[in-house]
């Protein structure tokens, strides 16, 4: 044994060791020399203070001169490396590692360099604990991946998704404006806009020139210096939003100073996400020009205006353009009957669109027709039922069903046919699976639903219709909706329509709205009696004899009400009519006088057979009746009672015929 002299340091140690356990050492520091040597991978110790004490790639991931170098001073800390909060990140990791001994298996982390801190980039972290001598945690080892363009793919992917998820199915121009910058801010960009061509908001065609079509911005977030370069912006970026070789409008895109700039890879994602949200503003473009030419026609098939009657002051309500198409099918109708009665009609055909815009007026159409016929209301929605299952269904003419409000069926609507009498005062109403009808009465105030007793929808054949009769109260306001309701969670009466009509009954309908009981397409009612000294009626038996006393009758009750000078032509009229129902039908004969807007004069007969016009010959000792009652009257026509039919005319007040 040599004695070694300690007056001097040590300048090295000679260790004497097992063959095997060299061996061991050599090729423990050959796999060292492997692992710092490589390129593919980065590797780092850090000691206890978590500075780092040797690496095999630098900031730049390239591989150092010397890969067994150590760091001077006992090491480095990463925020040399990195920026200061991805550095406090990793070693906050790190340090979870060293105190529990838990391993960190391919954690994906942002590591920006410090001399570069906006250029994004980003690592895969795994990392295994040190363990000294005596069994103390004396730092960790760390492997890192450069996967910058992986997690940015991954990200534009997830991104491109979330947009196509929430904008797809989406079928208005602005709602898929807003859902696109929720997307894009800030996940993508720090401010976004949208900027649509205003021929895309009316359902137009834009064209193919961005330059010089107008614009309309419909979303935008983020400040608006961040959308222009060297306007307190670091980047901006401008996407056209083109679809099907037409530009729609642009996308506007911008990052505030302390993020990345803008690259091929952030512009390949913008443009991707963009051509995406393209599509679906296209499909929304094409819906709502669908929708336009629906509301179009079916404004054109309701009135305008409400027609000025005696039983009634109306009030009418329809939405500017129904939201979603859902109520493009729906209608409301006032139809003037014989007599001073007048039917309230209101429906929903089944579908969206111009479809059902154009099956609404072919219902409405028929209802109308029917109308004329004076029919009860159950036996006119037996004809319109029978119409409906003639029509081919909506499938056919490639527009998609619809889900129908009270269970209408697939091929059909649903309608509320009511008949109100001002002589009487009473309504008779009958539905075909259509119960959206209120009533308010003076004496009660509230709204409350009308008594009906439902059939089934337009199209089903399935049951008989019935008719509900009940009296109604002067200044009762009947209220029939046939849209989609609006209650107060969505805005009440906020949304764009517009009420004509009668001032105090739109005054109803407004409440109604306001408490989400009525729908876009509604209409009012404030019916009316006429006063009993308007009307005057009478029975006969089945005498000829009693012809004269229905003349004098008549004679003397115009010249009560002033109207003498309709006198002559009355008596003739009436003297024919009395005369056929005596001759033809037996008695008893009812004859009735209203003065109204007009004069009407009825004459009704147990029989149901209706009467027919006809030329009569020169050597025919009868038939001129009816022609002559043609000539001197502006209306006639006949309807069918319980006990028999009534034949009623028409007259203007001033005593001329058309």
């Amino acid at each position: 044994m040599v004695a070694l002299d300690r007056s001097e340091p040590a300048r090295a140690v000679l260790q004497l060791v097992p063959e095997k356990k060299a061996q061991h050492l050599e090729q423990d520091e050959a796999l060292l020399q492997a692992l710092f040597s490589q390129a593919k991978f980065g590797l780092a110790v850090h000691d206890r203070d978590l500075n780092v004490t040797r690496v095999s790639l630098d900031a730049e991931f390239r591989a150092p001169r010397d890969a067994s170098m150590v760091e001077p001073s006992g090491g480095r800390p990463l925020t040399e490396t990195l920026v200061a909060e991805d550095a406090a990140a990793i070693e906050g990791l790190l340090r979870g590692v060293m105190e529990t001994g838990e391993t960190l298996v391919e954690l994906t982390r942002r590591a920006r360099r410090s001399d570069q801190p906006l250029t994004d980039r980003f690592v895969s972290l795994s990392a295994i604990p040190l363990t000294g001598a005596e069994g103390r945690p004396c730092g960790v080892v760390a492997t890192f991946t450069d996967i910058t363009a992986e997690h940015r793919e991954k990200e534009g992917r997830l991104l491109a998704g979330e947009a196509a998820r929430r904008i797809g199915a989406d079928l208005d121009p602005v709602r898929c404006s807003r859902e696109l910058v929720d997307v894009l801010v800030p996940a993508f960009a720090d401010a976004a806009a949208v900027d649509l061509a205003e021929a895309v908001l009316l359902g137009e065609e834009p064209g193919e020139s961005p330059a010089s079509m107008p614009t309309r911005r419909t979303a935008g977030r983020g400040s608006d210096q961040q959308l222009a370069t060297g306007d307190g912006g670091r980047a901006a970026m401008q996407v056209e939003l083109r679809a099907r070789g037409q530009v729609l409008g642009r996308l506007l895109l911008g990052r505030s100073p302390d993020r990345w700039e803008f690259d091929a890879f952030d512009e390949g994602t913008a443009e991707e996400i963009a051509s995406r949200t393209a599509l679906s503003i296209d499909n929304a473009r094409r819906f709502v020009r669908e929708q336009r030419s629906a509301e179009l026609l079916r404004r054109s098939l309701l009135p305008s205006e409400p027609e000025e009657i005696s039983a009634a002051d109306i009030a009418l309500l329809q939405a500017e353009v129904a939201t979603g198409g859902a109520d493009s099918g729906a209608w409301v109708d006032v139809v003037p009957l014989s007599s001073a009665r007048v039917a309230f009609v209101a429906g929903r055909a089944t579908g969206r669109g111009i479809g059902a815009a154009a099956a609404a007026g072919r219902l409405r159409t028929a209802i109308r027709t029917l109308s004329d016929l004076d029919l009860a209301p159950e036996e006119l929605l037996t004809h319109v039922d029978e119409l409906v299952r003639r029509l081919p269904p909506a499938q056919e003419s490639g527009e998609a069903p619809d889900a129908m409000p009270d269970g209408a069926g697939e091929l059909g609507a649903t309608c509320l046919y009511a008949v109100y009498d001002p002589v009487t005062g009473r309504c008779a109403t009958a539905t075909a699976g259509h119960d959206a009808a209120l009533l308010t009465a003076p004496s009660v105030g509230e709204l409350v639903p009308i008594a009906l007793k439902p059939g089934p929808p337009l199209g089903r054949g399935s049951m008989p219709f019935e008719t509900v009769e009940s009296p109604l109260e002067p200044g009762s306001v009947v209220v029939l909706s046939a849209g989609d309701p609006v209650g107060p969670e969505d805005g009440g009466f906020s949304f764009p329509g517009r009420i004509t009509g009668d001032p105090g009954t739109a005054d109803v309908l407004r409440r109604v709205l306001d408490s989400g009981r009525a729908g876009g397409v509604a209409l009012a009612a404030r019916v009316r009696m006429l006063s009993p000294e308007t009307t005057a009626d009478w029975q006969f038996p089945a005498d000829p004899s009693v012809v004269a006393q229905a003349r004098k009758a008549v004679a003397d009750t115009l010249l009560d009400w002033g109207l003498q000078d309709l006198a002559f032509v009355t008596e003739l009229v009436v003297s024919e009519l009395v005369t056929n129902a005596i001759r033809y039908a037996g008695g008893p004969v009812g004859l009735r006088l209203i003065r109204d807007r007009s004069l009407i004069c009825e004459v009704s007969d147990p029989s149901q057979t209706q009467p027919h016009l006809r030329h009569a010959r020169l050597t025919d000792e009868g038939g001129r009746g009816l022609f002559l009652v043609h000539q001197l009257t502006e209306q006639w026509g006949s309807r069918y009672t319980a006990s028999g039919k009534t034949i009623w005319t028409v007259q203007s007040l001033d005593g001329s015929t058309s």
